[in-house]
This record gives structure tokens, sequence and C-alpha cells, in this order.
């Protein structure tokens, strides 16, 4: 009996992985968006869970994957509400550009990923933040869990000038124009 229910298990693994699937981004508090910032007296973070979007994936071709991830900015958090208005109305001015996007155009990765085996990828895309968009290409390590779930995780630096946002620089304070910003995101099968 048990070696039956092992065998359904597998194959139902097999089935989930064998073809394309989209796979869901919710806002659920699983993904999650972080920066860190430095300015001239100190260091902060921020982060939020409102991430969405869809993940289009076939193990057996993940060239052909699709991205598309939408950061909801306003809800960015840097544990500090006067530095999170300055923020938000101040420099991402999120009433007007209130999220930020990345929508995939290629995927540079292996002929084929195998469930529970982190594959590092490359992702080129459209990436759109305070209304300017500008085409990147973003690391990525991808896991395929058997389950029907996707995890993937980026790092990379945006240079906030190249998107009209004026970091702080003056006598008083200066922040660095470079955010490194990680995405941890989980997307499940629509299946």
């Amino acid at each position: 009996m048990r070696l039956a229910a092992v065998v359904g298990c597998l194959l139902t693994a097999s089935a989930l992985l064998a073809d394309s699937s989209s796979y869901q981004i919710k806002p659920d508090g699983k993904s999650v968006a972080e920066f860190h910032a430095e300015d001239t007296y100190d260091a902060f973070d921020g982060k939020t869970n409102k991430v969405s979007g869809t993940i289009v994936a076939d193990p057996a071709n993940p060239a052909s994957s699709t991205v598309d991830v939408t950061v909801d900015m306003g809800s960015l958090d840097t544990a500090n509400s006067l530095r999170n208005r300055e923020m938000r109305q101040r420099f991402l001015e999120t009433q007007k550009f209130p999220t930020s996007r990345f929508k995939s155009v290629s995927v540079a990765a292996p002929a084929s990923i195998e469930p529970n085996q982190p594959v590092d990828i490359s992702v080129t895309g459209d990436f759109t933040l305070h209304g300017v968009t500008r085409r990147m290409t973003i690391p990525v390590r991808v896991v395929l869990i058997p389950d029907g779930r996707v995890h993937a995780t980026a790092l990379f630096t945006v240079h906030m000038p190249d998107f009209g946002i004026d970091v702080p620089k003056n006598l008083l304070v200066t922040v660095n124009d470079d955010i490194p910003v990680r995405l941890d995101v989980w997307a499940t099968s629509e299946r």
C-alpha cells in the first residue's frame, strides 16, 4: 500500500513538471521584495510582502519561460514612519507610481530543470520603476518543488537616477545611488 502511494506521488510530481505550467505569485506574505540603503549617518532596510505576478515555465524547456512580477511600492516599510512617508511621497512618489514591474523578454537557462535542484538562470526583461522602464538582466536562482510550487530568488542593483529618482545629496544627508534589491518569490501552480 505504501509503495503504491509513493509511486502515485512520484507520478503526480512528474506530471506537474512535465510541461508548461502557469504559477501565480500572490501577495500573501510568502514572497518578499527587500532593499538596503545607506546614507551619511546610517544604513536601513525596507521590505514589502505585497508582491504578485505570474511565472509560466516548462522544466523541459526553461528558456521558453516568462516572468511578470509587480511590487506594491506604497507598502514598502523601513520600520520608521517618518522615513516611510518621506521615501514614498518625496522620492518614489507612490501616489503617482504605485507599483514597480518586471516583465521578462528572454530567459537564459540550462536545457532542463530537475525538481528540487537549484538552478541559476538569467532573466532579461523590462523593469519599470517610478514611471521609467529600462531593460535589465537579472540573475535568478530557481527551484522547482514537486508539489506544484516554484521558488525563485534574485539579487540585483538599481541605480536610482536611471529611473528619475533623485536620492538626497546635501550637506546633511547623502544616500547612495545604487540600491541592492532582493526578491524572494514563491509561486503556486494554477492546475
